[in-house]
């Protein structure tokens, strides 16, 4: 719906709305391929200072697949360059939602109770970054 057709407070309400659901989409979307990408990042410093030849194992498809080092570590290292390019145009689409909700808000001069709202969300992503899990890498012991 384009802003031209906002004629009531009600389909301004609904529109603002929908922006702030649209950059709560974004913002998840974000979250989880910027996990992935730490978890690949995880992966692949797990492997580097193997050998090249020894055994380990990936799952591709829900089938777990034995390859060697040497198999997988380059794999690895392309879908997380991958997954990254896709991290940074997410992240890239979600500023400029919000710079769109911003505008909005700004436009219609949209007032919202607990302002603090808008200072929680960067600190939840950022703590989202903090975290460190495991690796995920399954190696034999050769």
């Amino acid at each position: 719906m384009g802003e031209s057709g906002l004629n009531s407070e009600r389909d301004i309400i609904n529109r603002f709305q929908e922006l702030k659901q649209e950059l709560n989409t974004l913002s998840s979307k974000f979250n989880d391929i910027d996990n992935q990408a730490q978890e690949h990042d995880s992966v692949i410093k797990a492997l580097i200072p193997l050998d090249s030849n020894r055994k380990c194992f990936r799952l591709i498809g829900g089938v777990l697949v034995e390859r060697t080092v040497a198999e997988v570590l380059p794999a690895v290292k392309g879908n997380g360059e991958q997954i990254r390019m896709i991290a940074t145009t997410l992240e890239k689409q979600t500023r400029a939602k919000e710079k769109e909700l911003v505008d909005f808000q700004e436009k219609y001069k949209i007032r919202m109770k607990g302002s603090g709202d808008e200072d929680a969300a960067p600190a939840k992503k950022a703590s989202s970054k903090d975290q460190k899990e495991g690796s995920g890498v399954l190696v034999s012991k050769q």
